[in-house]
């Protein structure tokens, strides 16, 4: 699985994708905690600074790239609140510090690979950075949210990218926490996590894909279908204001009606805020789901926005909800 989805570490379902101790690679085992996080980063994070962006809102970022691991995370440099910022600034040191231990493990874990193979005498492979990063950026910010996408994938045997990351995170600086697309209230199974049963018919495993994303509320068959079909004429939408374009991520990523339908009600998808809507990334393209370029890099058919006025249906009344809603 891809996740996040604050992609990374096998702990118990059910979890959301984005909280802090579902950060998992299958195979990789990081401790848990904010505060062990953010002081591995503290003690361990060799910074070199990108350079300053700007946000529509007028908010300023910049990524903190670590030397050791290669991974980056955006920090705020200036919003209208200064202790939000730093608020801010503190969740993105213990999401760093969690991506760098997962580049730990995973470093350990090829060690351990190259000297088996040694050991049985046979070649090596080379590869560099245990976790490579393809894509990362500050999407949203203000006083009350902030989001950001983290794209990349972890080297796995014999030098093969094996797990992709596709990880949407949005922290809530009120409350000082980071969440993500998540299963619905009264669901007993994290989204997109499988409950078995035993039927008649043998052993079946149901994929539960209703979801909740703060004050977005997708928890019925009938709501799921609507918002999926919303997100099919946005994404064929899309594709036709990009149809005479020559890149050939964008030619073969896009949605074409009544032919090859990547959209569809039965996949992953992850979900963080940008200015112009609400991005969904979706983590599969069917028929040929190994098409990673399609889901590693943001480009212009991937993630698909959907403008908030589309989905005040879905929403529940609150402060995030007029917050967004404001801005189309």
């Amino acid at each position: 699985m891809i996740a996040l989805a604050l992609v990374l570490l096998v702990l118990c379902a059910p979890v959301s994708h984005a909280s802090f101790d579902a950060w998992e690679v299958p195979g990789y085992y990081v401790k848990q905690g904010q505060g062990t996080w953010a002081a591995y980063y503290r003690n361990h994070a060799r910074v070199r600074l990108g350079p300053e962006q700007r946000l529509p809102n007028g908010v300023s970022w910049r990524l903190h790239i670590d030397v050791g691991t290669g991974l980056a995370m955006p920090r705020v440099t200036w919003m209208p609140d200064a202790r939000r910022m730093r608020t801010a600034n503190a969740l993105f040191d213990m999401a760093q510090g969690g991506a760098m231990l997962v580049s730990r493990a995973a470093g350990r874990e090829l060690h351990e690979e190259q000297t088996q193979l040694r050991l049985d005498g046979k070649p090596i492979f080379q590869y560099g950075k245990p976790v490579v990063q393809t894509d990362v950026g500050l999407t949203y910010a203000t006083p009350t949210l902030v989001s950001f996408v983290d794209l990349g994938y972890v080297v796995h045997e014999e030098g093969n990218a094996t797990w992709r990351i596709i990880r949407g995170v949005t922290f809530d600086l009120a409350a000082g926490r980071m969440f993500g697309i998540d299963a619905c209230p009264d669901s007993d199974i994290g989204y997109a996590d499988r409950q078995y049963t035993v039927e008649k018919q043998g052993l079946r495993a149901p994929i539960n894909y209703l979801f909740q994303f703060g004050p977005l509320r997708v928890c019925n068959g009938e709501a799921y279908e609507k918002f999926v079909e919303l997100l099919k004429r946005r994404a064929i939408l899309v594709a036709e204001q990009a149809a005479g374009s020559k890149d050939p991520v964008v030619r073969a990523c896009s949605e074409k009606p009544n032919v090859e339908q990547h959209i569809d009600k039965d996949q992953e998808i992850v979900l963080y805020l940008t200015f112009k809507g609400l991005a969904v990334h979706n983590t599969e393209y069917w028929p040929s789901s190994s098409r990673g370029t399609c889901t590693i890099a943001r480009n212009p058919v991937n993630p698909v926005i959907l403008p908030y006025r589309e989905l005040e249906p879905f929403m529940t009344p609150g402060p995030w909800r007029d917050e967004l809603l404001r801005l189309n």
